[in-house]
């Protein structure tokens, strides 16, 4: 199976039934998997914030979430999750497109996604990196093992030997 596949079926077994995101080129089979799945609420968002909120209400709502989208947009929902999910303890699994590393051609890309996982340390959002030698499907179900039961978010950070990059 592919990644994203592997992925899909993790998230499932995680008990994940809502999956909001910000469409990515790198993470579109992801995507284009959970839209085509019933089992899954797929919500496209605007910006990774309002994804940070949906994914808040639906665990209020007895419901398991998780978000999808690039680095460079998770520096965006920086401020919800450090004022939304990490104080009020509003869990979800974030499957995210690593940008900035190996490979990147957009120079804006670098700050926010090489740096992305001291961030992350730094707010203690715990994250791991997934590359090409990453069992996906065991990782993303203990990450939303982790994040459910001690409720908090982790973050997965797809790196591009994992992905495949930006096409």
């Amino acid at each position: 199976m592919a990644w994203h596949e592997d992925a899909v079926e993790a998230l499932h077994d995680g008990g994940v039934d809502v999956v909001a995101y910000l469409p990515d080129s790198v993470v579109a089979p992801l995507i284009e998997r959970v839209e085509a799945d019933d089992r899954f609420e797929a919500v496209p968002v605007a910006r990774e914030e309002e994804a940070v909120g949906i994914l808040s209400g639906a665990w209020l709502g007895g419901r398991r979430g998780a978000l999808v989208c690039q680095t460079s947009g998770l520096s965006n929902a920086l401020n919800a999750v450090g004022s939304l999910s990490k104080p009020w303890g509003l869990p979800f699994v974030g499957i995210v497109s690593r940008r900035g590393d190996l490979g990147e051609h957009n120079l804006a890309q670098v700050s926010a996604g090489y740096g992305m996982p001291g961030v992350l340390d730094g707010m203690g959002v715990r994250n791991s990196r997934m590359d090409a030698g990453t069992d996906v499907g065991r990782v993303v179900r203990l990450a939303a093992e982790t994040a459910f039961s001690t409720e908090d978010p982790y973050v997965l950070l797809a790196d591009v030997t994992l992905t495949g990059g930006k096409p």
